[in-house]
């Protein structure tokens, strides 16, 4: 009887051992020295592509929360130096400047307005940010009403530090928004993956990846221990780099983010 070999035969346990490796690889190890595996010229020239580091989506949003409880503390304390100065900074104003900045960024967080697609689409997201802008100060007023301080602050102090925040997080989402598609542009801010296993499977991830309208991964190459005619060279416009264990020395050059595995149904 004729031999039918498994299309798309694929050893997971094989990739596993592979990743571990590069999870606990040290460059400077001596005992690796002797085992590094030598990249064809094309995976050397796109890993020096992209040796260069990006800003993390994770660091952009962390650093915008910081910024917007920065600014609207700073809004309130300069709306309160013009107008309630005589009163001086009392701690009562104290605690409800620093209270309503954290409080304020605690609702956009529930809102959801630090995830990376509603950065990038604030015109969507302004009702959603001034509905938890207002929920803030209404959480603030509650809490004045029910300890008695109300006759203790200015309500035009109130009401002027409620309208300037808004119109600071409108405008900022904007300028965040055009800086985001900026960087996407020139590859600052991405997150850069490699693909683990080739073949249809690979290519309809590729195409899924690709017709996601906020998406900010950008596929470097194909890794794939399979020949030419289970795994084609080029897939889906993208290349297939080396096999497994080169990957290994191709994650050492690139800064990379992301591993995909792209298994077949098969394996």
């Amino acid at each position: 009887m004729n031999h039918v070999d498994k299309p798309d035969a694929f050893d997971p346990e094989s990739l596993r051992r592979k990743v571990s490796e590069m999870t606990a690889a040290t460059p400077g190890a001596d005992e690796d020295a002797g085992k590094t595996v030598e990249l064809n010229p094309l995976a050397q020239k796109i890993a020096a592509q992209f040796r260069a580091d990006t800003y993390s989506p994770t660091m952009i949003i962390g650093l915008l929360r910081l910024t917007e409880f920065g600014a609207l503390l700073a809004l309130g304390y300069v709306i309160h130096a013009l107008y309630v100065s005589s009163m001086g900074l009392t701690f009562f104003y104290l605690l409800v400047l620093i209270g309503g900045a954290a409080i304020g960024v605690l609702m956009l967080q529930l809102a959801d307005a630090y995830q990376v697609p509603a950065l990038r689409s604030p015109l969507r997201m302004t009702p959603r940010i001034l509905t938890a802008w207002a929920l803030a100060f209404g959480a603030m007023a509650l809490i004045v009403f029910f300890f008695k301080y109300g006759e203790h602050y200015s309500r035009v102090w109130f009401a002027s530090w409620f309208v300037a925040g808004a119109v600071y997080l409108v405008i900022e989402r904007q300028v965040i928004a055009y800086s985001i598609r900026r960087w996407a542009r020139n590859g600052t801010m991405e997150r850069r993956a490699v693909i683990v296993g080739g073949g249809e499977p690979a290519k309809e991830l590729i195409r899924t990846l690709e017709h996601q309208p906020e998406n900010d991964i950008r596929i470097c190459g194909i890794f794939d221990d399979r020949d030419e005619r289970r795994s084609p060279s080029i897939i889906a416009g993208y290349p297939k780099l080396g096999n497994v264990a080169e990957l290994v020395e191709f994650a050492r050059l690139a800064r990379i983010d992301m591993l995909i595995i792209s298994l077949p149904l098969s394996a």
